[in-house]
């Protein structure tokens, strides 16, 4: 069979190659259906539409049929399978497996343990013929996919990059906006008590599947809260008597408004670490909560 060349994109020739092979190429969309063709050891090109495929010679005579085949004897019968033979607790055993995997969700491992066997026991039992327990197995199935489902949405994941740690930043930041809110509403007018409640619930939230550095920064917060709480405190209109008082009979005014100063500093470092918080949950990929 004669060998061809076409040209590529860049205008240079590709081959040698069969001029159905270039054809194929037309056909998957790999080159344009008016690529240009030329013979080896010729200088004409032209479309592919242009050139005719050779017709091949016959290569022999016809096959002749292959002789019929024996008819294939019937196999043996199989023994029943196991599954025939299953006790008749198997259904309410693994009905009771399903419903502990439900009541152990909050441990993923235990209760996919639970629950796979609890579904194929489930399975087996309704494959056996006129069984008297399909009503537990059904119950076994559907309990047991209710306790493997948790499982397998929190191995899920995991298993998706980030996807487990970004979902926990931004619980750990909607808890944070709850308990401040919480603080508000109990302390109205009591800056130092709001710092103590924020930075003892803070410290309560699970933190756990979090980044390291987020947890890290998630502590420092806490530490400026609970810093914060005594300045607070004293900056109150009793410690600014005091400071313009003793100010007075020393003819010193340099400490007045001190205390002032360092609860906007302790205000400050909060803000800081909050918002230190908030720019690793955003290189994560996390969503803010709004406040």
């Amino acid at each position: 069979m004669a060998d061809y060349y076409y040209l590529n994109a860049e205008n240079q020739p590709v081959g040698p190659m069969t001029l159905e092979g270039i054809r194929k190429l037309v056909a998957s969309g790999i080159v344009g259906p008016n690529v240009l063709v030329c013979p080896a050891g010729e200088g004409e090109w032209k479309p592919i539409s242009d050139w005719e495929a050779p017709v091949d010679p016959p290569l022999g005579p016809p096959l002749t049929p292959p002789p019929p085949r024996a008819s294939p004897q019937p196999a043996a019968e199989s023994p029943s399978p196991s599954w025939t033979s299953l006790p008749e607790w198997t259904a309410p055993a693994a009905m009771g497996g399903g419903i502990l995997s439900i009541l152990v969700t909050f441990l993923p491992v235990l209760a996919l343990l639970l629950a796979i066997p609890a579904v194929v026991g489930g399975v087996l039992v309704l494959k056996k013929p006129a069984s008297s327990k399909r009503g537990f197995a059904l119950a076994a199935i559907l309990t047991g996919g209710l306790g493997a489902l948790p499982a397998l949405l929190t191995t899920l994941a995991m298993l998706i990059p980030g996807g487990g740690e970004v979902a926990e930043m931004e619980r750990a930041l909607r808890k944070g906006i709850e308990v401040s809110h919480d603080a508000a509403k109990r302390y109205p007018d009591d800056a130092a008590s709001q710092s103590r409640f924020i930075a003892s619930a803070l410290q309560k939230i699970d933190t756990r599947g979090c980044p390291p550095e987020f947890r890290v920064a998630y502590q420092r917060n806490i530490d400026a809260w609970e810093t914060a709480a005594p300045y607070f405190e004293a900056n109150n209109p009793a410690t600014w008597f005091l400071e313009g008082f003793f100010g007075g009979l020393a003819n010193d005014f340099s400490g007045v408004g001190y205390t002032d100063y360092q609860a906007r500093i302790a205000a400050q470092n909060i803000d800081a670490t909050y918002r230190d918080l908030r720019e690793i949950a955003v290189a994560y990929g996390a969503r803010i909560p709004t406040p």
